[in-house]
């Protein structure tokens, strides 16, 4: 199961020191398995804190496991500590270099850190491996809009909408690429059909505030 973090333009996620694991030491024995299914059912309940922990403890035990790297990056960057997801997704595409969802990911907290190029790149080679991935198009066009190559961006957007048209993010998107190119009809139809298909509270207050600027009623 993908446990991708996505959306560039609204609230961007889903997405440290030492913890401690507990009392005693880990043994080899115990399973490896039952840890990194309690990291990803505390991720999936948006219990970051708790699964950290665990997915340290499978790293001390396991510390070639691509999986746990890549569960531990989406945990930091849900608590936003983009630094330390960085690090962790670097460290699963060492272990695993195909892993799209860790690259995709990665340019994800590479936006979040200003780091555009670096973004751009990683949304490009996770794109080289999954070319249909309507969130990736849709992720790399809002690095594009940030860099000011909106009709780049406009790109990017049209293509995640053709690929997946019931995905709310790219009219989103589509929006905001409108109204920087001064096409008010087009930006206000794709932000009222992004209205419809969003439930994403951060993203619809986007959507109405853009709305407005047009003197468009939300």
């Amino acid at each position: 199961m993908s446990h991708r973090a996505i959306t560039i333009l609204c609230a961007l996620f889903l997405l440290c020191g030492l913890v401690a694991c507990g009392p005693g030491t880990p043994t080899p024995s115990q399973d490896f398995a039952s840890l990194v299914q309690e990291a990803r059912a505390a991720l999936d309940a948006g219990k970051a804190d708790e699964a950290i922990p665990k997915l340290q403890q499978k790293l001390k035990l396991d510390p070639n496991s691509a999986e746990a790297h890549f569960l531990l990056g989406n945990a930091y960057a849900k608590k936003e500590q983009f630094p330390q997801a960085e690090e962790q997704y670097l460290q699963a595409l060492k272990l695993d270099e195909k892993n799209t969802d860790a690259q995709s990911n990665l340019g994800v907290v590479y936006y979040r850190q200003g780091k555009l190029q670096e973004a751009e790149k990683a949304f490009r080679t996770a794109l080289s491996q999954q070319p249909n991935d309507a969130e990736i198009h849709y992720n790399l066009g809002g690095v594009l809009i940030a860099m000011n190559r909106t009709s780049d961006a406009m790109a990017e957007f049209l293509k995640a909408k053709e690929l997946n048209p019931s995905l709310p993010e790219p009219y989103l998107g589509l929006g905001s690429a409108y109204k920087l190119q001064g096409k008010r009809s087009e930006a206000v139809a794709a932000l009222r059909q992004y209205l419809e298909l969003s439930q994403d509270p951060a993203g619809q207050q986007i959507a109405q505030q853009l709305l407005q600027e047009m003197g468009e009623k939300p």
